[in-house]
Formats: C-alpha cells, sequence, structure tokens
C-alpha cells in the first residue's frame, strides 16, 4: 500500500478546509490584518486544489455572518 498525500475522498478535503477557513478567520479576528495573501492564496490552490480558495472564502463568510461555528 502506497501513501499519498491526496486524498480521493471529497469529505477529508472538506473538513480540512473548513479546518483552514477556521484557522485563517481566527488568525483575520485576532490581527485585523488581511490573512489570504498572495502566497498563502497559492499554497492552498497546490495543497487543495483548483477553488479551494473560494471555497474557504466562503467558509469565512458563513463565520462571519455566524452560520457556522
Amino acid at each position: 500500500m502506497s501513501y499519498s498525500r491526496r486524498s480521493d475522498d471529497p469529505s477529508d478535503r472538506k473538513q480540512l478546509e473548513e479546518a483552514e477557513a477556521r484557522v485563517l478567520f481566527a488568525t483575520w479576528q485576532a490581527t485585523g490584518n488581511r490573512v489570504l495573501t498572495l502566497e498563502r492564496i497559492e499554497y492552498l490552490e497546490r495543497k487543495y486544489g483548483l477553488g479551494a480558495v473560494r471555497r474557504i472564502k466562503r467558509y469565512m463568510m458563513l463565520m462571519k455572518d455566524g452560520e457556522l461555528i
């Protein structure tokens, strides 16, 4: 059995992206600084694939609106 960093299970990616959004949202709340820098966006796209930044931004907006805890 070989180990792969990428998972074909989309539910894992959803949980990981939500966790990333929680970290970024908490950082933004604590510092008030922009957290989605160009370097961070490139990292997220490499790690989670195309569209990851859009999905993470959506999770962050849900957190801001109080719909996602």
